[in-house]
């Protein structure tokens, strides 16, 4: 979905909130975009790659479509300023920002799943550690 370059001056930075080179531009506190995002990051500019707005610029929250991340929901589009619900595209053609969402979702899905069984794994080793000390300290006693 979100693609594309711009002749516009701009700078190349890697973002701390998710590792990538982003482009961005000085923002005006006039356009209404505050200066962070609610994950504590910047907001980058982007160009939008759907059929209802092609190529409309606008500040998003750097952590959407990362997998690494969770995205806040940060959406302005640039030459409003103003927050706006994002329309999904008419026609999707071949589904591949369909693909792409699903894709993403997948993996944080997966991500999740990891987590849960390692931490799942650590509460049953911590109760086997515990078993094993009362039993050690009712012999004792």
């Amino acid at each position: 979905m979100m693609g594309g370059g711009s002749t516009r001056a701009g700078s190349s930075i890697s973002s701390p909130c998710n590792g990538h080179r982003t482009r961005t531009q000085s923002r005006s506190r006039r356009s209404g975009v505050s200066e962070w995002c609610d994950c504590g990051c910047r907001p980058v500019l982007r160009w939008s790659g759907t059929d209802s707005n092609p190529n409309k610029s606008f500040f998003g929250c750097p952590n959407y479509n990362t997998s690494e991340k969770r995205w806040c929901g940060l959406f302005v589009w640039a030459d409003t300023g103003q927050d706006e619900p994002v329309e999904k595209p008419k026609s999707y053609g071949d589904n591949h920002e369909v693909k792409m969402n699903f894709d993403w979702r997948l993996g944080r899905l997966e991500e999740d799943v990891r987590n849960q069984k390692l931490v799942n794994q650590l509460l049953v080793l911590v109760v086997y550690v515990l078993i094993v000390l009362i039993v050690i300290l009712y012999c004792k006693g």
